[in-house]
């Protein structure tokens, strides 16, 4: 009876190098004499059922175990190691069961399961010894796995086959000199040497037919993961390539967005400004025509009106200065003289103007000192001259011509 092999591996984990190892056990042991999953199951039939028998059949039992083979999870989540229904545990349980040999074959640096790793009826799987296989290494990795699978169904190492062909040659050749005698054995001894001469060339050429055969199909399945892998990288490049320019896409429309929100505020912001000012100079044009009609309320709340729309301008300040002196609220309006002036220390006229106001109160010294700045300000500010020689002329208790006469100099319709 033919030595049977059966191929225990989980899809997820290790199909393509189980593939590549049946083909290679296919070209030593026979097609027909290795059965691996469902792909060896007649349709209709039970799975369970048929698994259970090729287990029994069987001479010897591979489990392929990869990186991921312990820790292989179903769609719930669970462990499938932990299903009772799981065609792995079914089948390595059944060959445990039947004390049939079981070789763990690891693949690229995979472990052998601890006992407490494993189910109860696949615990003794632990305490077999494995054979390692690496994908970089494949052919002569296998090679010696063939050698231990031979040692497990010959109870030893295996014999080499050619000398199995010599051995029947000589039982021949024995059975030949009894039957024909002396005279006749070397007749039927080289008809037989060379009936195994053909023999042996017609399984040399069938060897190496299948050596040829599975290495087609080694280099057909790697220039398959060869084009799968190209394919992908160039998947990749594209989606990569698709993202960049979405990316851009979105980064140029998030920039245009930006201009145009940032435009919109610049037109909401001048126009604003632009509302701002024509309501500040109609304050303050409504607050002059107070002023000069002698409503000095109404010029201030005009006047602060202005301040409210634009509280930087000097000029303001000034203006509504003007009104509260000319109400006689000195206080209030030296206030408004000094935020103007503050706001902008070179306004000569609001110096001169506080300068007025401090004369006005009979602080002469203080006037004296705003008058000298607005002409330090405004050399030819005729007017500032004038009020200085005032206020020098109110110290002295006499006259004071020379500012007066300056002023008349700078302008001939002041100080007359």
């Amino acid at each position: 009876m033919a030595d049977t092999i059966f191929i225990n591996y989980r899809r997820e984990d290790s199909i393509g190098t189980a593939g590549r190892l049946h083909d290679r056990l296919a070209q030593t042991f026979g097609q027909k004499n290795i059965f691996m999953d469902v792909d060896s199951i007649p349709p209709g039939v039970d799975f369970v059922e048929d698994l259970n028998s090729q287990v029994a059949a069987c001479d010897v039992v591979l489990v392929v175990i990869g990186p991921n083979w312990l820790d292989a999870k179903d769609e719930t989540g669970k462990r499938r190691l932990d299903n009772a229904d799981d065609f792995v545990v079914i089948e390595i349980a059944a060959a445990l069961a039947r004390n049939i040999p079981v070789i763990p074959v690891l693949l690229d640096r995979a472990r052998i399961p601890k006992a407490s790793e494993l189910p109860s009826p696949i615990k003794a799987l632990a305490r077999r010894n494995a054979v390692e296989i690496l994908s970089t290494q494949f052919g002569r990795d296998a090679e010696a796995l063939i050698e231990k699978i031979r040692e497990a169904l010959n109870g030893g190492p295996a014999a080499p086959r050619p000398w199995r062909g010599k051995m029947a040659v000589g039982a021949s050749a024995a059975a030949v000199l009894l039957l024909v005698g002396v005279s006749g054995y070397t007749f039927f001894r080289n008809l037989e040497e060379q009936r195994v001469q053909r023999a042996e060339l017609k399984w040399e050429e069938e060897r190496s037919a299948a050596q040829a055969e599975a290495n087609r199909k080694v280099q057909q399945a790697e220039e398959q993961r060869l084009a799968a892998v190209k394919a992908d990288q160039e998947r990749q490049a594209q989606a990569a390539a698709e993202a960049a320019k979405r990316k851009t896409e979105e980064t140029e429309q998030q920039r245009l967005a930006a201009v145009k929100a940032d435009q919109e505020r610049q037109a909401r912001a001048s126009a604003e400004a632009q509302a701002n000012q024509k309501a500040f100079l109609a304050a303050i044009k409504e607050g002059n025509a107070a002023h000069s009609a002698g409503g000095f309320d109404k010029a201030i709340v005009n006047f602060s009106e202005a301040i409210r729309l634009r509280p930087d301008d000097a000029s303001a300040f000034n203006s509504r200065g003007n009104a509260y002196e000319s109400r006689g609220d000195h206080d209030q309006a030296i206030a408004d003289y000094t935020q103007a002036v503050r706001l902008n220390p070179n306004y000569a006229l609001a110096f001169n103007n506080r300068g007025i106001v401090y004369a006005h109160k009979g602080n002469y010294y203080r006037a004296i000192a705003d008058y000298n700045e607005a002409i330090r300000l405004n050399p030819n500010y005729a007017l500032a001259f004038c009020n200085r020689g005032i206020a020098r002329q109110k110290i002295n208790n006499g006259n004071d011509n020379d500012d007066k006469v300056k002023a008349r100099q700078l302008d001939a319709s002041v100080c007359r």
